[in-house]
């Protein structure tokens, strides 16, 4: 039997075995037998496959249905039906000498010299797990009612809801250039983490500005201004974070509690005070970094503009690292897993940064709280654009330019999805 195998990028923590994206689902083997057709654009050929989905059966809506799974793989341009023809070869040869084709990203080589196997996305595979309204393409969202109920802020969360949201549609009570004083939460958590208080005076933009890079009304935050959230706001087990934003410079502290515990999600060099609380913190680009209530330590870090870990290589943010043609718009995809893993996905849904777990069981003891790269201690957040109240002082500075989305889903909803709603946030905000 031939078979094919596509290697997208080296097999890590974010891979997958399914994805309507294609995001995360790093290897995909298939019998040469399950192939249905072959299809080509420029620089591209998909193939598509029968009995390759990972349901047997599924309950659908009228007009929808499952896609088939589909592989695409890049092509040297004008060489697309020569790589059509060669796999046809491979496919209908008697020739037992070779029995697997080869399309690999990690190796930078396939099976065929028409084909590219350089980058990430040369090649990408989609199983898919959602339906798909045939007359739209779009994925279904089911029942218009369930639909309804299961949006926010034009973002279709399902049941992946989130208990803290702020976002556009909280802002349509004050007129542009106004000083934003509350703001609510539109999440499942309800008004009891509504913010009704601020430090300085962050004021409400319109978007619809190329120069400003996004779609819908935000929230300028100069260096000394920041959101009280009230009620502590606390998460305690995995969690999955998301945030949409344009920044003018390096990022700051977005984040964070009272006390300079917590803190993320991109800052650089700290000072702490007596207690152990990170009291100053430089701006920082390409970094990862975060830490957690009741932990003292030096905060978890990764650089992301890097492959360790077998995550993708990404500087951020785009527009300051190259302002000819970085993307001003910027969206991030927090999550903390069961096991107290930490991923960030970047706009594409990319996974560019991974911290392997480290807590306070791990420790001598098992109840240290004082160790470099802890990962777990309790999500506490009661600022938002900055943590522990960093001001613009010196090399004290927090977050700095236009907040058009915050959240936080109380559980790990996995690297597909986050993907998904990587790519959904930057699709709605991006101008």
């Amino acid at each position: 039997m031939k078979f094919f195998l596509f290697r997208r990028e080296e097999i890590n923590v974010g891979s997958v075995k399914s994805s309507d994206s294609g995001i995360g689902l790093s290897v995909f083997a298939i019998p040469v037998s399950e192939m249905a057709f072959m299809t080509a654009v420029k620089e591209a050929v998909t193939i598509t496959f029968n009995n390759a989905g990972i349901y047997e059966s599924t309950g659908l809506f009228e007009g929808e249905s499952i896609q088939k799974t589909t592989v695409t793989v890049s092509c040297v341009g004008g060489e697309e039906t020569k790589l059509m023809e060669d796999i046809l070869d491979f496919v209908t040869s008697e020739s037992p000498k070779k029995k697997v084709m080869r399309f690999d990203v990690v190796e930078g080589k396939s099976s065929f010299d028409s084909s590219v196997s350089k980058g990430l996305n040369d090649v990408s595979t989609q199983v898919r797990i959602n339906p798909t309204i045939m007359t739209s393409g779009d994925i279904s969202k089911g029942d218009p009612s369930k639909e309804y109920l299961d949006t926010i802020g034009e973002i279709y969360f399902g049941a992946d809801k989130p208990s803290l949201d702020f976002n556009h549609e909280g802002l349509s009570g004050y007129a542009n250039s106004a000083e934003v004083t509350a703001w609510a939460n539109a999440g499942t958590g309800g008004s009891t983490y509504s913010i009704a208080a601020n430090v300085g005076d962050p004021l409400r933009f319109d978007g619809l500005s190329a120069v400003k890079g996004l779609s819908r009304p935000n929230v300028f935050i100069d260096r000394d201004d920041y959101f009280v959230v009230p009620n502590t706001y606390t998460v305690s087990g995995e969690y999955t974070l998301y945030v949409a934003f344009v920044t003018g410079d390096e990022l700051g502290v977005i984040y964070g509690d009272d006390s300079g515990d917590t803190m993320g999600f991109c800052f650089g060099d700290v000072a702490y005070d007596a207690s152990g609380g990170i009291d100053k913190a430089r701006v920082a680009s390409s970094t990862f970094k975060v830490r957690h209530d009741g932990r003292t330590g030096e905060p978890a870090f990764v650089k992301t503009n890097t492959d360790q870990g077998g995550t993708s290589n990404y500087g951020f943010p785009e527009a300051i690292l190259n302002p000819d043609s970085g993307e001003t718009c910027q969206v991030f995809i927090i999550r903390r897993d069961a096991n107290f893993n930490m991923y960030i996905h970047n706009r594409f849904g990319e996974t560019v940064g991974f911290i392997p777990a480290f807590t306070s069981a791990m420790t001598s003891g098992g109840n240290r709280v004082d160790m470099k790269g802890m990962t777990d201690g309790d999500l506490l957040i009661e600022q938002i654009g900055s943590g522990g109240g960093i001001v613009s002082s010196g090399p004290s500075l927090s977050f700095a330019g236009r907040l058009a989305r915050f959240g936080v889903i109380e559980k790990d909803i996995g690297t597909s999805k986050s993907g998904q709603l990587a790519q959904e946030l930057f699709n709605l905000y991006n101008f």
